[in-house]
């Protein structure tokens, strides 16, 4: 005969560590399952900034290309759209422009703040180019 009663401890008192690694192994799942989640949305929100960053740049780019025909921020607004972006504002001076772009964070960080009735989040970038000036 065992030493041992049905409530998992010994005759003498003393309780039972039967059954703590589970709950210890689970604790740390979870734990892990948490920082991997909360790590997954960090790169997507990341991932959008990157986009957005380079909507603005190449939105910059083509309106300081075109500001010397007055048509650089409609150029602009277009790259913009076509970089799943929207031109927030255009600025000229002289060949010197200063675009503010805006986009949304895609994949599962939209779907989360969607499912939680909030828009997704928004990220703006703002990014200059300009021709140099002349030097004669």
């Amino acid at each position: 005969m065992t030493n041992r009663s049905k409530l998992g401890r010994s005759r003498d008192g003393a309780d039972s560590d039967r059954g703590s690694a589970t709950v210890i192994w689970l604790a740390a799942l979870v734990l892990c399952m948490v920082f991997g989640s909360m790590a997954f949305a960090l790169t997507e929100f990341s991932s959008a900034r990157a986009r957005v960053s380079a909507a603005a740049d190449l939105a910059a780019l083509a309106a300081a290309n075109r500001a010397m025909f007055g048509d650089g921020c409609d150029r602009a607004a277009a790259i913009a759209r076509a970089n799943d972006a929207r031109l927030r504002t255009c600025e000229r001076n002289g060949t010197d422009v200063v675009v503010t772009v805006e986009g949304r964070a895609r994949g599962a960080l939209a779907h989360l703040a969607r499912a939680a009735g909030q828009s997704p989040p928004m990220v703006v970038m703002d990014a200059r180019a300009g021709q140099p000036e002349s030097v004669t």
